[in-house]
Order: C-alpha cells, then structure tokens, then sequence
C-alpha cells in the first residue's frame, strides 16, 4: 500500500541526510566530523529510502553499481597516500595548497574517500539484503 506522506517525508529525508553528510565531510578534521561518520549520515538517508521505495528504487537513484562507488572511495583514499611519495615525502603525509582563498590538501580527499566508500559499502550491503529478505518488492 502506498503512503504519499511518508514518501514525500524519505525523499525529503534523503536529501536532508546527504546535505548533512556534506557539512560534516567538509567540516572535518579540527572539529568532529569526517568522511566516516559523513557516509554513515548519507547511507542513512539511502536507508530510509529504500525502505519506503525498495532497494531497486535506490539503484536507480543512484544510477551507477554500488561496487563502483566502493572502488572509487578505495582510490580517492589511495590517491590521497600516495600524492606525498612525489614531494619526497612518507605515503599520507598531509600536503596543503589553496584554491583562491580556500585550504585544501590531501586529508581531504582521504576523508572523500573514506564517505564514497562507506555510503558505497552500507548501500551495497542494505540492497543485498533487502534482494536476498525479498524486502519490499
């Protein structure tokens, strides 16, 4: 039976949780936050979703197979080590530079990473799930 409250409520939801995720990615290293806990927030949002719609619904929505977004996060953090090798300096060092006004550097694509893989890994094990449970379909 379909709800148009709660539907209208996970699909807000979702959008909620992942632009939270985001603050807390960017937010970072000096204050609580990160990439971790940013992809448990946005995989959150991925899981009310597909309760209410079902786990086909969330492969849609996120158009490309989890294993990808789990492969990419892997080489983002991998990318992240190895940039210092090329300065001379010990893999995951932290090397800054800036973009106008803004500080980058290396922890931040780690902590990229680290929230593509761990949104990548939790969507990949809630839709296996639900598949194998026939949740919702």
């Amino acid at each position: 039976m379909r709800n148009l409250i709660l539907e209208k409520i996970a699909t807000l939801f979702l959008y909620v949780m992942i632009g939270f995720a985001l603050f807390l990615l960017l937010r970072g290293h000096n204050s609580p936050g990160g990439g971790f806990i940013a992809g448990i927030l946005a995989a959150s949002g991925f899981l009310m979703y597909a309760i209410v719609f079902g786990s086909e619904a969330v492969l849609k929505k996120i158009v490309v197979n989890p294993r990808y977004i789990i492969g990419t996060g892997l080489l983002l953090s991998l990318i992240s080590a190895i940039i210092p090798i090329f300065w001379g300096l010990p893999p995951m060092t932290a090397i800054w530079g800036t973009l106008g006004k803004i500080h980058v550097g290396t922890p931040l694509l780690f902590d990229t990473g680290v929230f593509v893989l761990v949104t990548g890994m939790i969507i990949s094990i809630i839709t296996n799930i639900m598949d194998v449970l026939k949740w919702n379909s």
